[in-house]
């Protein structure tokens, strides 16, 4: 199988340019006591009001604007729920790691409940152990033996390399299962009332997850299955609940117990797509071969709303998004900088 670096930097040439990589250096490890997990003692609530606003509208912005080469994208006021761009929103569809932000959102949840940052996860088992190794798959950060991995690395190694073997490691430590997680993510799309079906903690389909023992349900080829408007409701409720994720986010590079983690938004600065206009600070790449390439950005104008973008299964993801972020930007009263009177005030 092509890794996915590999092949989103491939599709990334061919589609525009060329690829950049991202520079410095930020150590990321994290200090201080260490304590043992209990996802025994650990009461979910599936309700509680983490300051997210429900999705409201389908407006377009001014002149239709037009995505040709995503599946399905949407543009969302992150203060607000305004929808400000839509485009076959409500069609459930794989999503690959960006299916990560459900497990963030969990794994973020427990660990500010249970001032967990700190607890120790367990990183023992020879099947994430191999799955780290495989670099294909794995997502980059290795789980060495006789080390000890906090949450908060694993978080970090989540969010920004997209390591998959952490994801599930992180689902392990929050429900005591893989399965047990799993069915914590689907409880939780059903509570925010999402057009969302998970299958897996980190966004791989069963065909790799099979040989692993992380299949969860259906057949060889069954994974996450996630609208673009589910999948907006879900950064939304992510940034509501922990706005600090911005802060690694926002990193081209880090590093976490000696192991660079490098992040694959192509928006950040230093990057090809970088472009100063636009604040880009996150949020979530994604790939598998049966997914594509799908993306969930953000940024935020000074003085403006913040923006949530998100296109599924596009080639063109970054400069796609750049496009859309740059028209709404200009076209949409809720983000212009030139607050004109002949702009409609309903998108």
């Amino acid at each position: 199988m092509i890794s996915k670096k590999l092949k989103r930097f491939t599709v990334a040439l061919v589609a525009v340019v060329g690829i950049a990589s991202g520079s410095g250096i930020n150590s990321l490890v994290n200090s201080g006591a260490t304590k043992t997990a209990n996802a025994a003692t650990y009461n979910y609530d599936y309700d509680y009001d983490d300051g997210a606003v429900g999705l409201t509208g389908n407006a377009i912005v001014p002149g239709n604007y037009k995505m040709k080469n995503a599946k399905a994208a949407i543009a969302v006021d992150a203060d607000n729920g305004k929808i400000v761009y839509a485009k076959n929103i409500n069609q459930k569809l794989k999503v690959a790691s960006t299916a990560k932000l459900m497990t963030l959102y969990l794994v973020i949840r427990k660990a500010q409940e249970t001032n967990g940052w700190n607890q120790v996860v367990n990183t023992s088992s020879t099947s994430l152990v191999n799955m780290s190794y495989n670099n294909n798959i794995g997502g980059g950060f290795k789980f060495k033996p006789g080390h000890k991995y906090t949450v908060r690395q694993l978080y970090r190694a989540t969010l920004i390399q997209s390591s998959n073997n952490a994801a599930i490691a992180l689902g392990q430590w929050v429900a005591g299962s893989n399965g047990k997680f799993i069915d914590m993510m689907n409880k939780q799309a059903a509570a925010w009332d999402i057009d969302a079906t998970f299958n897996s903690a980190s966004g791989l389909e069963n065909t790799d997850l099979v040989h692993y023992g992380f299949k969860y349900k259906g057949g060889a080829n069954a994974g996450n299955m996630v609208s673009a408007k589910a999948l907006a409701t879900i950064t939304q409720h992510v940034l509501a609940y922990y706005p600090q994720i911005l802060k690694d986010s926002k990193k081209g590079t880090a590093t976490v117990d000696g192991q660079r983690l490098y992040n694959y938004n192509n928006m950040l600065k230093g990057r090809t797509f970088y472009a100063p206009d636009l604040y880009v600070d996150g949020l979530k790449t994604g790939y598998t071969p049966a997914a594509g390439l799908s993306f969930v950005g953000t940024g935020q104008v000074p003085g403006k709303d913040r923006l949530i973008t998100i296109t599924i299964n596009d080639n063109y993801e970054f400069s796609d998004q750049r496009d859309l972020m740059r028209y709404i930007y200009k076209n949409s009263s809720l983000f212009n900088t030139n607050s004109s009177s002949d702009t409609d005030d309903d998108v």
